[in-house]
């Protein structure tokens, strides 16, 4: 009977699939009022989904910002700080309860850093695949294309074990830099971004992310259509020359933090919200769609169904993205302080960087131009005595990284080592 009874619920629970793009910008994404039709196929999910607009991930960089959205832990906190500074082991993560609890776990990756050896997100499915073998920088294996991803997760679907609930990760890499055009996906021109320093790069980036919208629309035809969850998400932005910058990782403006987070499903009542949430509330929340128990050490909330103020505080930090060589690594990373750290709250931001301070009114100044830390010095140093608060509190826990000399390679092209 016992064994009945687990049975039934499991065939039961609800099928959640997790689909991610890399270095996506909220703002360039058409359900987020961007003027290009990058995204026509996500435009249409959203439509049936409930669309968070003020999401922002913990850290800019890949294998720190999904360790945190899977372990539901600050990075400081697992010392996954980096990309290439693995998970620890005895963090637990979404997918080890989702697998624990009878799913069949499955996941394709597209991007260098969640290598398994390099990330430690393999814990937990079934199948973790990794293997990229496209040189898409010419002379480094760093990534796999969006069709490639497509293929590998339509096989996946095509050969999965219907008697099982199933949790999915499909993450696609094409928005991140080499930026490219695709002669099919030409999307935007020049002319459109006016006095831009980055107008020739956003057109490619546009172009990256209509492709990438186009192959994701085939893996979203494919999914079980009945009792199924879609999570769309990025993992971090990417500054296009704002404020002097191309790239992320070692800035923490919005453009870099904003990503896109939207939610499809049984009983989701498709439209917007303008909650405060993060990064962490990923692991919660998809855990929460599908009814099972809490990750243990969540530091998140399960969005879909926490009572979310709206005065929440939300520190980020980055750490410059830097992956120091093994050999000297206890010196370099061993209690590392971040490069800068920045709180939100109630529509303003600070970002602090050693003594020097940037305060914001997102809500009147989003793009982040008009720096009023003298304007408003009180303020200032209310929500930096908040910060150094969290700072004392947080723990730390660095971790060294074993990587070879490909994997060295590798992050360094991808701009991850100074």
């Amino acid at each position: 009977m016992f064994s009945a009874l687990i049975l039934s619920a499991v065939l039961s629970a609800p099928n959640v699939v997790v689909i991610s793009v890399d270095t996506l910008r909220a703002d360039h994404l058409g359900f987020y009022g961007h003027a290009h039709d990058t995204s026509p196929h996500l435009d249409e999910l959203a439509k049936e989904s409930l669309v968070f607009d003020d999401m922002i991930c913990e850290i800019p960089l890949t294998s720190p910002s999904f360790s945190a959205m899977m372990s539901s832990r600050y990075p400081r906190m697992t010392g996954a700080t980096r990309n290439g500074l693995p998970l620890p082991d005895e963090v637990p993560t979404a997918a080890q309860i989702f697998q624990k609890a009878g799913y069949e776990t499955m996941c394709v990756t597209s991007n260098w850093t969640l290598k398994r050896k390099l990330s430690g997100l393999e814990r937990g499915f079934d199948i973790y695949d990794d293997s990229f073998k496209q040189k898409r920088w010419g002379i480094l294996k760093s990534e796999r294309d969006a069709d490639d991803v497509t293929k590998l997760a339509l096989d996946l679907l095509e050969k999965r074990d219907e008697s099982k609930p199933l949790f999915a990760w499909f993450h696609y890499s094409d928005p991140h830099a080499p930026y490219k055009k695709h002669r099919k996906f030409s999307i935007s021109e020049t002319s459109d971004y006016a006095d831009d320093p980055g107008a020739k790069i956003k057109v490619k980036y546009d172009s990256e992310i209509a492709f990438t919208d186009d192959q994701i629309k085939l893996v979203l035809d494919a999914l079980p259509k009945e009792d199924t969850y879609i999570v769309f998400i990025g993992d971090h932005g990417e500054s296009i020359y704002e404020h002097d910058y191309l790239g992320h990782g070692r800035r923490i403006y919005q453009t870099g933090l904003r990503i896109p987070f939207m939610v499809s499903g049984p009983n989701i009542d498709a439209g917007r919200t303008d909650i405060p949430v993060r990064g962490v509330d990923l692991a919660p929340t998809l855990l929460g769609l599908a009814q099972l128990e809490f990750l243990p050490g969540a530091v998140g909330l399960d969005v879909m169904n926490a009572d979310v103020d709206y005065s929440r505080l939300r520190v980020v930090e980055t750490y410059g993205g830097a992956v120091p060589n093994f050999s000297v690594a206890r010196l370099v990373m061993a209690g590392k302080s971040a490069q800068r750290i920045g709180i939100i709250s109630d529509g303003w931001k600070l970002i602090k960087n050693d003594e020097k301070y940037e305060l914001f009114d997102l809500n009147q100044d989003p793009d982040e131009l008009k720096n009023l830390a003298d304007t408003y010095p009180e303020l200032v140093k209310e929500l930096n005595d908040i910060v150094l608060d969290w700072d004392k509190r947080v723990p730390r826990n660095a971790q060294d990284a074993d990587l070879s000399k490909e994997d060295m390679d590798a992050l360094r092209s991808l701009g991850y080592i100074d």
